[in-house]
């Protein structure tokens, strides 16, 4: 079953049109992927399409290019520390190794520039074809406390 929320409560979902101008927007995220039985979270650089398609680059080799048909998370959020905001955005969805693909997706997704901030060369090519994605907002609350009971620094 699906959380409700609604306005006013502690979380609100975050709008669908901001959701797609933030996720259009990122170029950080995080991919949460099951290694074994351990759940992995690692940084990536990303790019988004039109599509929300969600585009990666990571070097032959790693833990990240044996994704190749597996379910993934990615997350991104931010927050605002003075004004007690923040927001979060998760796209679950499966990976598709298209370094070698010839399909009309497969070559529009490798156009997009991924702008990878780790050394080195990445030549495999992976997109993330979302089967959800949802956004959370934490607005301030109205006796100025982020959350009961924590200190706010």
């Amino acid at each position: 079953m699906t959380p409700q929320w609604t306005p006013g409560t502690a979380v609100d979902h975050l709008d669908p049109a901001l959701i797609c101008e933030r996720l259009q927007r990122a170029r950080f995220a995080r991919i949460a992927y099951i290694d074994g039985d351990q759940p992995i979270v690692v940084p990536v650089n990303i790019a988004t399409d039109d599509s929300l398609h969600i585009v990666l680059r990571t070097a032959v080799g790693t833990a990240l290019a044996g994704l190749d048909g597996r379910k993934v998370a990615i997350e991104l959020d931010a927050h605002d520390a003075g004004l007690r905001i923040g927001w979060s955005i998760l796209v679950q969805g499966a990976v598709r190794d298209i370094t070698d693909a010839h399909d009309a997706d497969a070559r529009r997704w490798r156009r997009l520039v991924v702008d990878t901030w780790a050394p080195g060369t990445r030549e495999r090519v992976l997109v993330v074809s979302p089967s959800s994605i949802t956004g959370r907002v934490i607005p301030p609350g109205a006796d100025g406390d982020w959350f009961a009971g924590v200190p706010s620094s």
